[in-house]
Order: C-alpha cells, then structure tokens, then sequence
C-alpha cells in the first residue's frame, strides 16, 4: 500500500460522514434553526477540507522517511556484518552497543553476549594500559592504532591490531568505533 494512502482513506470517510451529519440536520431540524445550525458544520467541513490534504502529505512524508530510514539501516548493518574484520561500537561508558560476527567470532562467542561488556573483559591485564591510552587519545577526539591480545573463553590468545576513531553525535563525543584485524591475517 502506498504511503499515505490508508489515512486519505479515513480523510474521505471522516468527510462523508460530516456530509452526512450536515444532510441530517438539514432534514431533521426545523428550518430557521436548520442555518444556525448547519454553519458551524460547514465551517468544519471547510476547515477539514482545507487540512487533509496538508496531513496526507505530512504523514506521506514521515511514512517515506521512515521507509528510507529503515532501507538506510538495513543497509549499514549489511555493510557492517560483511566486512571480514571485528567491527565494534562502544557508548560513552566503553560499553560495546554494536558488535559485528567477525569480531564475536574472533572471541569464539556471538555478538549477544559481547553487548553490554567492555574491551577490558577481553583484553588481557597486561595490555589495559594501553587500552586506556587509546581511549583517553580518543576521549580528545583523536584516531589510535594499537596492538594488544584477546582472550577467549576456551583460554586461546588472539594477537590484534585495533584501530579505534571518536564517534561523534551533535558535535560532542558518545563513543568509540574500532575496526579489530587480527595478526595472522596482516603478515
């Protein structure tokens, strides 16, 4: 169905049965007061009439808005679980909010059960601190490239190469997206 299209179909039913109302009181009140009467409802009518095709056109608009949205959406997911790489998405808090197969498979999980950590909780101890420099470059707005290891839950070490940029939303800092490659894959 086309956008739009089923609310102009309650626009043409709302305006028969103000036509109707206003046949009605044509027909059933006496006729000096029939006037008085039937002009607020024609004032209605003229008011609807001139409004409905402005809210077709609002709501048609929002629809196909919506639609490309939704299309645009589809669209940078598919890109995103395409990519041969882990991609990832953080929060202000460093919490993962996105991550793609790739990168859930490099830490032999699925993606539900990454979201809501953080990179620490993968990372190993020895290599935070420059997990945590890498934020704070990032935190100033800067792009980073670091190395660091991975542990897996079956105990296995994963070599990568992270490189991580700001994510910017109204000029203001809510994030990090990072692309992870692992070292096997670079030499």
């Amino acid at each position: 169905m086309r956008p739009g299209l089923l609310e102009l179909r309650w626009a043409y039913l709302l305006f028969a049965l103000l036509a109707l109302n206003s046949f009605l009181v044509v027909w059933l009140v006496p006729r000096p007061q029939a006037f008085w009467v039937l002009g607020p409802l024609v004032a209605v009518q003229l008011i609807a009439a001139w409004l409905a095709p402005r809210i077709v056109r609002m709501v048609r608009g929002h629809r196909l808005l919506q639609e490309s949205y939704a299309e645009e959406l589809a669209f940078a997911r598919q890109l995103m679980e395409s990519v041969e790489h882990g991609l990832t998405v953080t929060d202000e808090d460093g919490r993962f909010v996105y991550v793609n197969r790739a990168y859930a498979e490099l830490l032999g999980t699925t993606p539900e059960r990454v979201l809501g950590r953080t990179p620490f909780e993968f990372t190993l101890p020895e290599d935070h601190a420059r997990l945590q420099a890498a934020r704070a470059e990032r935190r100033g707005g800067q792009s980073s490239s670091y190395r660091t290891r991975l542990r897996r839950p079956d105990g296995v070490l994963v070599d990568v190469v992270v490189t991580g940029t700001p994510r910017w939303h109204a000029g203001r800092i809510v994030g990090n997206v990072a692309a992870v490659v692992p070292l096997q894959e670079l030499g």
